[in-house]
């Protein structure tokens, strides 16, 4: 049942070089689909985004997705130059930088919950401003962090653990102490 925006979606490598097709989201597992809105001075813009195309779309994506940065399981690189970054500047192929790091936006285009558009003025750019603009609230990283290509050169990826883990199964909540 191939339609949609998405059955035409690929997900491209950070070289340049094509991964394949992304499977579509297609609600089946009873997630809603729903439109998005973008904050402007003047009120809230909406923007329709296609079924298959929510938020928690997103998300069950990432968890899916084995490789949404591009980097084919490779490590996160620790000396990416802005010159680089400007290299990535097309919806096929668009890097942006958020806070020092910087992520594959590509496979987020059309999940972005004010629509493309404003994303593409981001591709191949430092992005921070324009996010802050918008979502000053919102978690970037946590969303983008399966996007992430690494870090801006002479910055410090705060998310990097020593280890090659993602420190997932070592985190653990202190227990408070119970008094009588």
């Amino acid at each position: 049942r191939p339609g949609g925006l998405l059955a035409n979606a690929t997900v491209t490598y950070a070289d340049g070089s094509d991964v394949g097709r992304v499977r579509r989201l297609d609600g089946s597992d009873g997630a809603p689909s729903a439109a998005g809105t973008q904050s402007t001075g003047g009120g809230a813009k909406k923007i329709q985004l296609a079924a298959g195309y929510s938020q928690m779309d997103w998300m069950r994506l990432t968890k899916r997705e084995p490789d949404m940065n591009g980097l084919r399981g490779g490590k996160r690189r620790k000396d990416i130059t802005m010159t680089e970054v400007a290299t990535h500047g097309t919806d096929a192929d668009g890097w942006t930088v958020l806070r020092g790091k910087v992520y594959n936006l590509s496979p987020y285009l059309d999940f972005h919950p004010g629509g493309r558009k404003i994303l593409t003025q981001a591709l191949g750019k430092d992005c921070t401003a324009l996010f802050d603009r918008y979502h000053r609230w919102v978690n970037g990283g946590y969303m983008l962090e399966k996007c992430k290509i690494g870090v801006l050169e002479g910055n410090v990826d705060s998310d990097e653990e020593s280890s090659d883990d993602e420190g997932d199964d070592d985190f653990t909540f202190d227990q408070p102490s119970s008094s009588s």
